[in-house]
């Protein structure tokens, strides 16, 4: 059975809430998981936040200090979710670098 979901996106030309399905290709991941894999792999912190981004609704926040790391852990999320995990560079926060992984 595939796994559905109905979002409400505003149209930027007439401001009309339209419908879109999201299909089976994207998985969220359960927060739990991603911090626990998050310890596993060396993060220095983990965190779940609310998100407008995410077609979940939330993201899990995984914090390291090693680019290649980070990178790692962003591309075996993404495989996962079926969505691209964002590997993001940061000067302010626990870490140099941050994932943000969609999660339920």
């Amino acid at each position: 059975m595939s796994i559905k979901m109905l979002l409400k996106k505003r149209s930027h030309s007439n401001l009309d809430y339209k419908i879109i399905l999201l299909t089976k290709t994207r998985k969220a991941l359960i927060y739990e998981v991603v911090r626990r894999f998050a310890e596993v792999t060396g993060a220095l912190e983990c965190f779940w936040r609310i998100s407008d981004r995410s077609f979940s609704g939330y993201v899990a926040e995984v914090w390291f200090n090693e680019l290649q790391i980070a990178g790692e852990f962003a591309r075996v999320c993404s495989d996962r979710t079926g969505v691209n995990c964002k590997l993001r560079v940061t000067s302010e926060g626990p870490a140099k670098f941050y994932v943000t992984v969609p999660c339920l």
